[in-house]
């Protein structure tokens, strides 16, 4: 059941935001995430785990989004400081990192390379979507694709050892 939840969880927010973005529903947006995020550490076996990868995977995300945008691969739409990436993809980010132990943990016990191959291809697929559904807007070139698809082949397979080597709970699934 917990598997399921975090699944569906993650899925929520993530449509949730990019519907919410273009549509002015910042807040109601980023308090269901917080919401979500607060649950899944409130039934987390080792929350202090869950927040320390989930904090990792923020800044990674921060620094790859902000680094796409600086760079013209992509606009994102939302609430920002400055240049960095909005605050809704930092929250993302940090949802993201709560399915690494939960429903994509999974990718632990396979090579690296298959977290490699699945950045390279959804990584660029769920941006695409994003843009199409207006929370951001990009060139659609495959220069871009090529951007954003060694952004994520690089960054899950970097998330994904940390999860297993740093930020994995001892007892069950969180």
């Amino acid at each position: 059941m917990r598997l399921f939840l975090n699944i569906l969880g993650f899925q929520t927010a993530w449509w949730a935001c990019i519907a919410g973005v273009g549509r002015g529903l910042e807040i109601p947006v980023l308090l269901y995430g917080l919401v979500l995020a607060g649950l899944h550490l409130r039934f987390a076996h080792q929350p202090q785990q869950e927040a320390k990868l989930a904090a990792l995977a923020m800044l990674v995300g921060m620094a790859a989004d902000t680094l796409l945008q600086t760079t013209s691969v992509i606009s994102f739409y939302g609430w920002a400081l400055g240049p960095l990436s909005p605050f809704w993809l930092w929250l993302l980010w940090a949802l993201f990192a709560m399915t690494l132990n939960t429903s994509l943990k999974f990718l632990q016990s396979h090579t690296l390379w298959l977290s490699v191959a699945a950045g390279l291809v959804f990584g660029p697929l769920t941006y695409y979507a994003g843009a199409q559904l207006g929370a951001a807007s990009f060139d659609s070139t495959p220069f871009h694709f090529g951007v954003l698809a060694i952004t994520w082949g690089f960054a899950l397979p970097v998330l994904v050892y940390a999860a297993k080597h740093f930020f994995t709970p001892s007892k069950g699934l969180s």
